[in-house]
């Protein structure tokens, strides 16, 4: 029970002093530092439905790059974990994202994803489409489709080395032992290789969640406009010369923070109870 209890305490530690700055700086931001500030001021924002619409857009992003970038990590690691030059090669490839900065990142997409990109000449020369206008527009669309796949090609590079180190420091003998005892390769990676991958990857996975919920650059060039990201959304309004709408950006930020916490606070509740 006390370190079931103590993995809550963790995330609210840690949370406190964030959660007083940016508390502080909405108050100021509202009108608090010249003695205007109204909590309804701030309910308003809050009550407003372009930020939590921004928000929900911003997780499902979030979510599904980091769900694509796990699988594909935990697949990397598992199936390319021989010491072959084709398994190291293969390993080499899929941690090359984790260097390079977003906004190469986002001008590789234009350049292959775009309707006049390399994907769109490509298929237009085998015939699959017409002309590479008819591509399908997969930048800055509401469903977001090539935003998802550039960040989680980005965090791939990060997720893979954590989970070919993890892969590596397990005990070779306990895919051996349930092969012994009757269970297929397939069933063997499936229920001793990919729990034990993952639980080690949880850490990795949250701050990789954490960094897509909070990264700005891919959104501004490859998101949509409306609903617009919820990080982008901060930017502009902190950018702005009215203080009042830089309350509005310290008030999104309380939601981006919010939802961080959360996730470091599941993290914390699924390790207390394994």
């Amino acid at each position: 029970m006390i370190r079931r209890n103590a993995g809550w305490l963790t995330p609210v530690v840690l949370a406190a002093a964030p959660l007083l700055g940016m508390g502080w700086a909405v108050w100021a931001g509202g009108g608090g530092a010249d003695g205007d500030f109204q909590i309804a001021t701030l309910l308003a924002r809050l009550a407003r439905p372009a930020p939590w619409l921004s928000l929900a857009w911003s997780l499902f992003a979030a979510v599904s790059a980091t769900a694509l970038a796990t699988v594909g990590a935990i697949v990397v690691a598992i199936q390319f974990r021989g010491t072959s030059f084709g398994h190291r090669a293969a390993r080499t490839l899929a941690t090359i994202p984790l260097p390079i900065p977003p906004i190469v990142v986002a001008a590789a997409a234009v350049l292959v994803l775009s309707q006049s990109g390399l994907l769109a000449r490509g298929l237009a020369a085998f015939g699959w489409v017409s002309v590479p206008a008819d591509f399908p527009a997969l930048l800055n669309t509401p469903e977001g489709t090539g935003l998802i796949l550039a960040l989680a090609w980005k965090e791939l590079g990060f997720l893979s080395l954590l989970a070919c180190s993890i892969v590596a420091q397990l005990d070779p003998e306990l895919e051996a032992t349930a092969r012994t005892l009757g269970a297929s390769a397939k069933a063997a990676r499936r229920r001793i290789l990919v729990p034990l991958v993952w639980r080690g990857l949880m850490p990795g996975v949250v701050a990789a969640f954490a960094f897509v919920l909070g990264s700005w650059e891919l959104p501004a060039l490859l998101g949509p406009s409306h609903p617009q990201p919820l990080a982008v959304a901060v930017l502009e309004r902190a950018r702005d010369a009215d203080p009042l709408a830089r309350g509005d950006a310290w008030a999104a930020v309380l939601l981006l923070f919010g939802a961080a916490m959360t996730a470091v606070a599941w993290h914390e509740w699924a390790r207390c109870r394994q």
